[in-house]
């Protein structure tokens, strides 16, 4: 009996990657309607990546959401990997292109993911970093927005120099 539930307990911590809590930027679409819920989690800058898996690539988290009768339940953060990131110097899902965090500046990155958005049309938090290098005092990042890349000149301070088609 003791050998069964110790088999069990390890075999369920071993499975789930679940680090904390719902993220605050998403918490509040616990209740929410399923349908309506969805459209409102992109809208805050997340990409289905598989079966309620949810990854934000300008924040880098990556959350599963859980659905009880046609409304969300739960939302319960994961390690990168579980959204095919690999810790902060992930892959990004959409290119397999190494995703960027970490040795950019926070400002250089947020600035270039929200001028790559306006760039391609498209939803706030959708583009996401796949390269950097610095180019004297800029930084270039590569920004994947879709289907669509873009090269963005920036600054260590956020300062948005150029942003050009590839």
């Amino acid at each position: 009996m003791n050998r069964s539930l110790v088999t069990i307990f390890v075999l369920a911590t071993l499975s789930a990657p679940v680090l904390a809590k719902s993220p605050t930027d998403i918490a509040d679409l616990i209740g929410a309607r399923a349908a309506g819920a969805e459209s409102e989690i992109q809208a805050r800058g997340y990409d289905n990546v598989k079966n309620n898996i949810w990854w934000n690539g300008a924040t880098g988290t990556c959350v599963r959401v859980h659905v009880s009768n046609g409304r969300y339940s739960a939302i319960d953060t994961l390690k990168p990997s579980a959204c095919g990131q690999k810790g902060s110097s992930g892959t990004a899902p959409s290119g397999g292109k190494p995703a960027v965090q970490g040795t950019v500046p926070q400002a250089a990155l947020s600035a270039c993911v929200q001028r790559a958005d306006e760039f391609q049309n498209a939803r706030r938090g959708a583009s996401v970093a796949t390269g950097a290098e610095r180019s004297g005092p800029n930084w270039v990042l590569t920004m994947g927005t879709g289907q669509y890349t873009s090269r963005c000149t920036v600054s260590g301070s956020g300062r948005v120099v150029s942003i050009d088609p590839i």
